[in-house]
């Protein structure tokens, strides 16, 4: 598995979603999983941008993690090239407390890197007014905005401390441009082939 790290208005979603297409891998979303308990509380916690706290939240993770390996097993025997078909989550940890929930609970093995998209705040906001979503208020944003700054720092270190790579890429520019950085670091961690990241450098 990998996991996609960024500010609200990074691109996670839209990066997750497009390596999920060129590569047939399998894109998670944890906001999507929330969503899908049909939870009053969590629905609300999410449009004003506030910290989720609830049981329903860690079951729909643990169970979801749960299918996530039985896949990882089964894509195994399918791969290309003797690549493994990986998992994209999407949103997932989303502070340092679910950092140390996927230590204290033996999953952070299953997970091979992390990659942290950076974007300037002026283009978040941009980014962000120009998708119109219904929990992309000023105030929800200054709040999700806020929960990432405290708990990134946190979660790279102990990422790191427990064998999960870390790189960070450059969010700007074109979705395409942005894939293309993404690229570069799968082929360094081995999780595509070089031969055919180069000739995506080529065209």
């Amino acid at each position: 598995m990998i996991t996609l790290f960024g500010a609200p208005g990074a691109g996670k979603t839209e990066q997750g979603k497009l390596l999920a297409q060129k590569y047939g891998w399998e894109w998670v979303s944890y906001r999507d999983l929330l969503m899908s308990l049909h939870d009053k509380d969590i629905r609300f916690a999410l449009e004003h941008g506030m910290f989720i706290d609830d049981d329903k939240a860690t079951e729909v993770i643990q169970e979801t993690l749960s299918r996530l390996k039985r896949s990882i097993v089964r894509f195994s025997s399918d791969a290309i090239d003797g690549r493994r078909r990986e998992i994209i989550l999407d949103g997932f940890p989303a502070d340092y407390k679910q950092v140390k929930w996927l230590v204290e609970n033996g999953e952070i093995k299953n997970l091979t890197g992390a990659i942290v998209l950076r974007v300037p705040r002026g283009e978040l906001w941009k980014r962000l007014v120009a998708r119109k979503r219904v929990d992309d208020t000023r105030a929800a944003i200054e709040r999700r905005q806020d929960l990432y700054d405290r708990n990134i720092t946190g979660m790279i270190k102990t990422l790191t401390k427990n064998g999960v790579l870390v790189r960070e890429v450059d969010g700007c520019n074109a979705p395409e441009d942005v894939l293309d950085r993404i690229d570069g670091v799968l082929a360094d961690w081995g999780l595509v082939p070089k031969k055919q990241y180069e000739r995506i450098k080529e065209k």
